[in-house]
């Protein structure tokens, strides 16, 4: 399973801060989505990091077949 969470390594490397107020505020100019931990850290979820540099969108739901068209626009009986 892959990790949910950036680590300090990945932070540091993200926003070029080792600090975490630094850090916090480099993430609130950039309009990343985090929270702060009980020791004062910001938490970004892999997910965020995925949306702001690989442009992660969700992929578009699916939807059902439309059965009036698949037979030609007949309706079975």
């Amino acid at each position: 399973m892959g990790h949910l969470i950036l680590n300090r390594s990945d932070l540091e490397s993200l926003t070029g801060y080792v600090r975490a107020s630094a850090q916090i505020r480099w993430l609130r100019r950039n309009g990343w989505r985090f929270v702060v931990n009980a020791l004062g850290n910001p938490v970004v979820a892999q997910a965020e990091f995925d949306r702001h540099l690989v442009g992660g969108k969700r992929a578009a739901p699916t939807q059902e077949p439309n059965s009036d068209t698949m037979n030609g626009g007949k309706r079975r009986p």
